[in-house]
């Protein structure tokens, strides 16, 4: 769940000037987003754009599960989502499939019926031919970093905690302010912007290449 900040008149305008610049800068318009936070429909709304993706404002919680959903990602998109009664307050559903099952978690759903017509709506219009990768991986462990690394599409990124790059797919985050869990918390600039945007989304989006944000590098701060 992503905190409520407190904004003012200054920064409303910092973040609708950031906002106007990387919708300039984005080339690549017709982007798959597979997730495993709500970090996708944040990324396409800030762009501006339709969300092309099932896993919007849903996670897979499991690192292991989702590394298949990924690397099998035409197989379980084929199947239909099984709802099952759980703690929490909003719907759980399992992908049954071929190589071990899926827990998916509708955290921003009311009702098992609306998370499914959006999961079946959004999953016909993946595009097949523009798949990336975008993991929160706060707690991964090196190895599961690079089980990461080993799923079959190229154009990915997992954001962790770590002092260095250690592997091609990571974008490590290396401010002693942040804390796990906290990607999509505004955090950057005097509150203007989310710590995901230490890296340069759009250029990442546009090349899969994964570079600091450049704003910071031009302010010289964090």
């Amino acid at each position: 769940m992503v905190n409520q900040r407190k904004t003012t008149p200054l920064l409303k305008i910092s973040r609708h000037a950031f906002r106007t610049y990387n919708r300039l800068r984005l080339r690549n318009r017709n982007f798959t987003l597979i997730t495993n936070t709500c970090i996708g429909g944040i990324i396409y709304h800030e762009l501006g754009l339709q969300f092309l993706s099932p896993t919007i404002n849903c996670g897979i919680r499991s690192h292991e599960q989702f590394f298949i959903f990924c690397t099998h990602l035409q197989h379980y998109t084929s199947l239909p989502l099984t709802f099952i009664q759980s703690e929490w307050n909003y719907p759980v559903a399992i992908l049954k499939g071929d190589y071990g099952d899926i827990t998916i978690y509708f955290s921003h759903y009311k009702n098992q019926q609306q998370a499914n017509n959006k999961w079946e709506q959004r999953k016909k219009r993946i595009n097949w031919n523009n798949i990336i990768i975008v993991m929160d991986g706060d707690n991964c462990t090196d190895q599961q970093i690079a089980a990461f690394d080993k799923i079959p599409h190229l154009h990915k990124v997992i954001y962790t905690i770590r002092p260095k790059q250690s592997h091609p797919s990571e974008f490590p985050i290396t401010d002693s302010r942040y804390q796990p869990t906290q990607l999509l918390e505004y955090g950057l600039l005097n509150n203007s912007l989310r710590w995901y945007e230490l890296l340069d989304i759009v250029r990442f989006l546009n090349t899969g290449q994964k570079q600091a944000n450049p704003i910071l590098k031009l302010l010289h701060t964090k």
